[in-house]
């Protein structure tokens, strides 16, 4: 592996791992068993490796979701696009987590950021069209934009939400399992709209992915 992904790996996860705040361009030299000048030979500052990451991250988010278009999508078409879903917020969790002070003093990963997901929310409303199309989904264009909408919000803020409320039993660190229970609310916020053999499904759908939170 070449010195330059070498560095991205490692600080993908220690960034995953113990927050981005947390880790200097000091930890992941050492951790790396590396000079400091070595990686900054390949990286000016942390920055440019958050960022790195994040182009990474958005390439691989969009390759997600590429879904046939010479066929009606079928349930289990949809199932695969939940599953690659997962692994990429699971292999970049640490960015949903930071992203609010990630942006807040770089004008560079706010544009990016902000003309990211406006391209998700393209890339989603065209997914949602080859779903009603096979008649996975029946909604109408204002309920499609905001499931969209909620969508985004389950999406993005899942993390923070269970490091801040304990939801789930939360606790420290994170597994992936505890990941999976946000493709179950998104399944839910689905729910109402789905046809065939989506519907038939969803009851099994939801149970592998998490369930219902329960009275306190």
């Amino acid at each position: 592996m070449k010195t330059r992904d070498r560095i991205l790996a490692k600080s993908l996860e220690l960034f995953n791992e113990q927050g981005e705040r947390l880790v200097s361009t000091n930890h992941i030299a050492a951790a790396l068993k590396m000079s400091p000048g070595n990686l900054y030979y390949h990286f000016p500052n942390k920055d440019a490796i958050i960022f790195e990451l994040f182009e990474r991250y958005t390439g691989q988010m969009a390759q997600t979701l590429v879904l046939p278009e010479d066929r009606q999508i079928t349930q289990a078409d949809k199932i695969n696009l939940f599953e690659k879903l997962l692994s990429s917020l699971w292999q970049y969790r640490f960015l949903h987590r930071d992203m609010t002070h990630l942006i807040s003093d770089n004008d560079e990963m706010r544009d990016s950021y902000r003309l990211f997901a406006r391209g998700m929310m393209i890339n989603v409303r065209h997914v949602y069209q080859l779903l009603i199309e096979s008649g996975l989904i029946e909604a109408t264009e204002d309920e499609i934009g905001a499931l969209l909408v909620n969508i985004w919000i389950v999406a993005t803020s899942w993390v923070n939400f269970l490091s801040t409320t304990g939801f789930f039993n939360f606790s420290e660190p994170m597994t992936e399992d505890m990941l999976r229970q946000c493709i179950y609310q998104v399944i839910c916020l689905e729910a109402p709209y789905l046809r065939g053999e989506a519907r038939d499904g969803l009851e099994a759908l939801k149970a592998s992915y998490g369930a219902a939170l329960r009275p306190f």
